[in-house]
């Protein structure tokens, strides 16, 4: 066992230069979100299957994935990680990746993105600590640190620098979590512009165009991207989920329905982002009148089988919707209850109990018609659900719900509220128009119904 260089400088513990460049090889499919990532990392352990890093890379993977049958595999990875590097003399670097594993095994979330951010900060050109502190931050909620982590290294890199252009995206998710749009548009079609198949970087300019209500804008993006996405792994879907979002704001309800077919759901998959969107688009397909047949049927089945894997709130509250809408009602009320009692190992656990817990209740509470304890359980944590993860777009599907239950409810002035707050953000949202003219409506105010309806009907036609 010998000491080499990667392709950025960093020092790795291997067998040989080969399973060097195949560990390359494998982070950079992983940046680029690659459908054959895995398939590289098995040339990895083909060249050298005592790699202290090789062990640990899997792990991530696996931790990844998130789901609880590959929680055992993360766990195995992680030790067979320490052993290796007990047995070989690894750098102080490859020793914080290997416990970062062990605490994100454990549950420990923050351990493990502050062991990332430790690695940071002397080794700023660590993409794979950039990149997983990027998703641990995503999934706190923490938009800041989402734009920071990144803020503190890109000075680092240069355009030379293998992976630069990713990086660049992963700094413009960042900037258009916390709201500042121009600068991650700017950086995400400089990505974008570096390396066309790039879809982290190209989502992240459609998140930008969500954001602004710029949706004929977002479609022709999208679409004129679409093409580079043949040998991207799952996380094409969501990029075609963001195409479907912008057609149900255009009212072209069809079109979204067409799309959550022929691809958000051609492949009926359990993974968790797979989920999620299909979760999301559906209900919003069916609040807005469209019938969508027995189509929750299929997403109620594999979510039954999630219903007790406790990784993250933003997951299990989608899971239950999909359970209470799909057939499965008797296990949502199961899974709420335990979610209840708790359970959820470190940071996790406290937002189950203080915002997972009130949420999948909402959640449970609309399915069956209850809409006043859907708005009273939802309302008074809405500011704060951030903290579940997920991007703004994904979260809206919460707030979409509130509005719809007060409307069902006949809570037309807390309507009112909570839509002229979306407005003050986007109001180039048609559906945020029309809801507020079902508002006024209720509130037998004709006059701003009729301009609710007039600005509604004129976003339509632009």
């Amino acid at each position: 066992m010998g000491s080499f260089s990667d392709q950025r400088g960093l020092e790795l513990t291997a067998e040989s230069i080969v399973a060097v460049e195949a560990f390359d090889r494998t982070i950079a499919h992983f940046l680029g979100l690659k459908s054959d990532a895995g398939e590289c990392l098995k040339s990895v352990f083909e060249a050298d299957g005592e790699m202290p890093m090789a062990h640990c890379l899997k792990g991530y993977f696996m931790k990844l994935l998130c789901s609880a049958p590959f929680e055992i595999k993360a766990r195995e990875s992680s030790m067979a990680a320490n052993a290796f590097s007990a047995q070989y003399s690894v750098t102080e670097r490859e020793q914080a990746h290997i416990d970062a594993l062990a605490a994100w095994t454990r549950g420990d979330l923050t351990g493990a993105r502050d062991r990332w951010e430790s690695i940071l900060i002397s080794f700023p050109l660590d993409v794979l600590a950039l990149r997983l502190s990027h998703f641990i931050h995503f999934y706190l909620g923490d938009s800041s640190g989402l734009r920071d982590s990144i803020a503190r290294v890109y000075p680092c890199w240069g355009k030379d620098t293998p992976g630069y252009g990713f990086v660049t995206g992963y700094y413009a998710f960042g900037h258009e979590e916390c709201g500042t749009y121009g600068r991650a548009e700017a950086l995400g079609r400089v990505a974008v512009e570096i390396n066309p198949a790039d879809i982290w970087s190209t989502h992240a300019v459609a998140h930008v165009m969500e954001m602004n209500g710029r949706y004929e804008e977002g479609i022709v993006w999208l679409e004129e991207h679409s093409s580079n996405w043949d040998d991207c792994n799952n996380f094409a879907y969501p990029a075609w989920w963001h195409l479907a979002l912008f057609h149900l704001e255009r009212g072209q309800m069809e079109r979204g329905l067409e799309l959550y077919d022929t691809r958000i759901r051609a492949e009926q998959t359990d993974d968790y982002l797979d989920m999620t969107n299909a979760v999301s688009l559906l209900w919003r397909l069916e609040e807005g009148g469209t019938d969508v047949g027995e189509r929750w049927d299929e997403l109620g089945e594999k979510a039954e089988q999630k219903m007790n894997d406790r990784i993250f709130a933003f997951h299990d509250a989608h899971y239950l919707m999909a359970m209470s809408y799909g057939g499965k009602a008797a296990e949502a009320n199961d899974m709420l209850q335990a979610i209840g009692e708790g359970g959820a190992p470190g940071i996790e656990g406290a937002v189950y109990e203080a915002l997972g817990y009130p949420l999948c209740s909402a959640i449970k509470a609309y399915a069956v018609g209850d809409y006043d304890a859907a708005v009273d359980r939802l309302y008074p944590v809405r500011r704060e659900l951030f903290r579940i993860g997920g991007s703004h777009a994904q979260r809206d599907l919460f707030a979409r719900l509130i509005v719809s239950a007060g409307l069902k409810a006949g809570r037309f002035a807390l309507v009112r509220a909570l839509l002229a707050e979306r407005l003050g953000q986007n109001p180039a949202s048609a559906w945020s128009w029309r809801r507020l003219r079902d508002a006024f409506v209720g509130l037998d105010d004709r006059s701003s119904a009729e301009h609710a309806d007039d600005r509604y009907r004129q976003l339509l036609a632009s």
